[in-house]
């Protein structure tokens, strides 16, 4: 599958912070915008029980000539929250383990291009890789799974917000989930 998008946008619409509340945003008008790019994905099953798959996008997105945002001038800046790329591939393997029951091992990579928080574009993420891993077995009427996600316990922080001069970076944002794993069991 592809995808090729072109979005233009006027009078855009955001969430900018208030400057004389810390903390505090509200919607604002910046101005005009444009967003481009590619989208792939595919999948395939070269043996039995053994899938692969991948998607990759890329996105260039910015403010149009003339935008402004808390009084300054944004022309040119990155739109926030807005990765120039995003990418998954992975693998998933399964087999019989007997005529009721399988058994199966997966694992994904997804990966995330750098972004900017704010449409000033002072602060943002680099670019940042997580891996999720999967197994268990599968019945007619049961599953029961083990799971990592985020196995290499990759620190990144995906949403920030202008805060001020009470942070010290004048952002505060939260940190993405650490590595975390656990037990799934059900009745299907």
């Amino acid at each position: 599958n592809s995808a090729v998008f072109f979005i233009d946008w006027n009078d855009l619409q955001l969430n900018v912070p208030n400057l004389n509340v810390p903390g505090q945003i509200y919607i604002a008008n910046v101005g005009g915008a444009t967003s481009k790019g590619v989208e792939f994905d595919v999948t395939a099953r070269p043996a039995p029980g053994l899938d692969v798959f991948g998607a990759f996008g890329y996105t260039n997105a910015t403010f149009s000539r003339g935008s402004t945002s808390v009084g300054m001038d944004v022309s040119g800046n990155d739109i926030p929250n807005t990765p120039d790329y995003t990418a998954s591939f992975g693998v998933q393997y399964g087999r019989a383990v007997n005529s009721a029951t399988s058994a199966f091992g997966r694992a994904d990579v997804v990966l995330s291009g750098a972004f900017r928080y704010d449409d000033t574009n002072l602060e943002g993420q680099d670019a940042y890789s997580l891996v999720h891993l999967r197994g268990g077995f599968r019945g007619k009427l049961f599953f029961a799974e083990g799971w990592i996600r985020n196995a290499f316990n990759t620190t990144y922080i995906p949403v920030a917000f202008a805060y001020g001069p009470l942070a010290p970076s004048g952002f505060i944002g939260e940190n993405g989930a650490p590595r975390t794993f656990g037990l799934s069991a059900g009745v299907i």
